[in-house]
């Protein structure tokens, strides 16, 4: 169980990584508009993945990750959605939808519900651990 706590410990950094080097890329943050999405990022990176090193404050970083995890879902939710009626996204999803999705946040909301399920299963094998349960039991 150690061995599965470590590798999700593992992937929920490297899936915050991912997200903060996107950030930096597509919001360099010149204005305090572009600042938010990177902060946010920043605190999934550092923050929460400090909070999974120890049992006790296992629960603040699932109860942060989740939250942040929604709060970017919605953000980048309605992002795409502005996006298409104002024109931005040239492709309209009744002409061409999987072209539309690509070019959409879509692929971007996909990585953070996997960020939110790491989490999830994060929290649980630590708490399984700390039960002194076996895996599937």
């Amino acid at each position: 169980m150690p061995n599965q706590r470590h590798a999700l410990w593992v992937a929920l950094v490297a899936l915050a990584l991912g997200a903060t080097m996107l950030h930096l890329r597509i919001h360099p943050p010149s204005s305090l508009t572009l600042f938010w999405p990177n902060l946010f990022s920043w605190l999934d990176l550092v923050v929460v993945s400090g909070l999974f090193l120890f049992r006790n404050t296992a629960i603040l970083g699932l109860l942060l990750n989740s939250f942040l995890a929604y709060l970017g879902i919605i953000m980048m939710g309605d992002f795409a959605v502005v996006a298409t009626l104002t024109g931005k996204i040239q492709v309209l999803p009744t002409q061409n939808f999987f072209g539309w999705l690509l070019l959409t946040t879509f692929p971007d909301i996909a990585i953070l519900f996997a960020d939110f399920l790491v989490g999830l299963a994060l929290y649980r094998a630590i708490m399984m651990e700390a039960a002194g349960e076996k895996p599937g039991a």
